[in-house]
């Protein structure tokens, strides 16, 4: 997730968020990696990308959310995996991405698929720790 998040950074995750709303596109999210077992317990941190129903490209370096460039200023490289999709997210599952774009630098929806929402275990606030990171995302 870098430059958004960086490695043993401590995180505020809001855990009901999900039980009382519904999880929307920006949004940083803690989930457990769809591809382990039931029995596994790993986690990754991602963003989501694309919601139900959305339509989701991309295509020379750039991401496309239903055929409309998508800025996204908390990444600062383009996605160097090549093209994909488009691909239109079916209903109750999101897309997610990394924001750290470099070559295989992210395990995220182009790995495994959209994502149900019964993965997503909660929002991420803030960061808690290191104190000179301490923000709200």
């Amino acid at each position: 997730m870098e430059p958004t998040l960086y490695e043993h950074e401590w995180l505020f995750v809001n855990k009901v968020a999900y039980e009382l709303g519904t999880p929307k596109a920006g949004d940083v999210v803690i989930l457990k990696d769809p591809s382990e077992g039931p029995d596994k317990k790993k986690f990754l941190v991602k963003r989501i990308i694309g919601v139900p129903g959305d339509t989701i490209e991309g295509r020379g370096g750039q991401l496309y959310v239903n055929g409309e460039l998508r800025v996204e200023p908390y990444t600062d490289s383009p996605i160097e995996d090549g093209d994909f999709g488009p691909v239109k997210v079916e209903d109750g599952k999101y897309f997610i991405m990394g924001d750290n774009r470099r070559l295989g630098a992210s395990k995220d929806s182009r790995t495994f698929g959209e994502v149900p929402k019964s993965l997503l275990l909660g929002r991420t606030e803030f960061i808690m720790w290191p104190i000179v990171r301490w923000k709200s995302l």
